[in-house]
């Protein structure tokens, strides 16, 4: 097959995928359910360890054959290292939903059945006895570095439905990730609609390089287990209709995502005090409340220098606003991660690089 055949088969696989799966997102069952069906759940064969390199991407085609070969690679080396961690994953999911779910007292049992077995053969008047079925697909299960010069990270992407088999009726639809950046979700929203983000752990862990990855093969494999168990605790409290907390978090990462594509920042304190200088000891010349928005303009060590709503200019501590999840999630101060060095000149884009990491990882 010619890299023009292959071409054109990915666009109408990209233009396929635009066409079925964006749906509108409900992310709290609103009508609490008798029972749930969890119909198998489904997932890649391997796991994601994705670098985003804007050189490869730049390259288009043969961009697209390495890093499909990359990502082989990395997946190869860690499963090497790790063990079938892919498989570990679907399982710590699996538990992790039935023992959220049963906490908060709803039934719910796996049946190992594929979805569209629900609708097959004599298996169709399964739907007749079934009073619900969760179809729950992950993707992106794995290691995320949003560039060459930025840690990796563990991430997951979960797109999960409640549908009434009877009438097929959709009565709850999320898709939310955890560990990729923003930039990158961004691009994801063309494939699949909109998508929430979940905050990061405060001993959230990331590996600065490949090799440190692969070289803590129990401690990278118990964080990502860590982070799949968290996706499933978050389904189930959507499934139990907690919409108080998938509202409040929900609108932190649209903060998030606002922060990271303008320059606009959100207050996440109940009083924010902004100043004449930047250091704790200068002036307040006034307080501001959660939620108000400013926008940055400079920054200086840990202090913003922002432009009110009044269109007065001020400084603010960067600990007073909602984080980039890029970044560091609001929810989060990472601990045990590799060293990182500073950058040398200050940016809105906070980039921390080790200076032995190269553009290209070696294959």
């Amino acid at each position: 097959m010619t890299f023009k055949q292959i071409s054109l088969c990915l666009a109408l696989v990209l233009l396929c995928s635009c066409g079925v799966t964006k749906k509108p997102l409900q992310p709290v069952l609103e009508k609490r359910v008798v029972s749930i069906e969890i119909a198998k759940v489904e997932t890649s064969n391997s796991l994601m360890i994705q670098q985003v390199n804007p050189v490869i991407l730049a390259m288009g085609t043969s961009g697209l054959l390495l890093d499909t070969g990359m990502l082989i690679f990395r997946a190869s080396r860690y499963k090497n290292s790790a063990g079938p961690v892919n498989q570990m994953c679907n399982e710590t999911f699996e538990k992790s939903l039935l023992q959220a779910l049963s906490q908060k007292g709803l039934q719910a049992n796996t049946s190992k059945r594929d979805y569209w077995d629900y609708y097959r053969g004599k298996q169709k008047q399964l739907t007749k006895t079934i009073d619900t079925i969760l179809r729950v697909e992950l993707r992106n299960v794995g290691f995320w570095s949003k560039g060459p010069l930025d840690p990796y990270r563990p991430s997951i992407f979960v797109l999960a439905e409640l549908i009434e088999p009877s009438s097929r009726k959709v009565l709850y639809s999320d898709r939310f990730t955890m560990g990729i950046d923003i930039t990158s979700l961004q691009v994801m929203k063309y494939l699949y609609g909109d998508i929430n983000i979940l905050p990061e752990f405060r001993d959230a862990k990331s590996y600065d390089t490949f090799s440190k990855l692969i070289n803590n093969p129990e401690q990278s494999r118990d964080a990502l287990l860590k982070v799949v168990e968290a996706a499933a605790f978050h389904l189930a409290k959507g499934l139990n209709g907690e919409k108080e907390f998938i509202t409040k978090t929900y609108a932190k990462s649209a903060a998030q995502i606002a922060m990271a594509t303008t320059d606009n920042m959100v207050i996440d304190v109940e009083r924010a005090a902004m100043r004449k200088a930047p250091n704790s000891r200068s002036r307040v010349l006034q307080n501001l409340n959660k939620g108000n928005v400013v926008t940055r303009m400079q920054k200086q060590g840990e202090w913003f220098y922002v432009r009110l709503q009044d269109h007065s200019t001020a400084w603010a501590h960067q600990s007073m606003f909602v984080e980039e999840h890029g970044i560091i999630s609001s929810e989060t101060t990472t601990s045990e991660t590799i060293p990182e060095t500073k950058p040398s000149q200050p940016s809105p884009a906070i980039i921390q690089a080790n200076s032995d990491v190269q553009v290209f990882e070696s294959l």
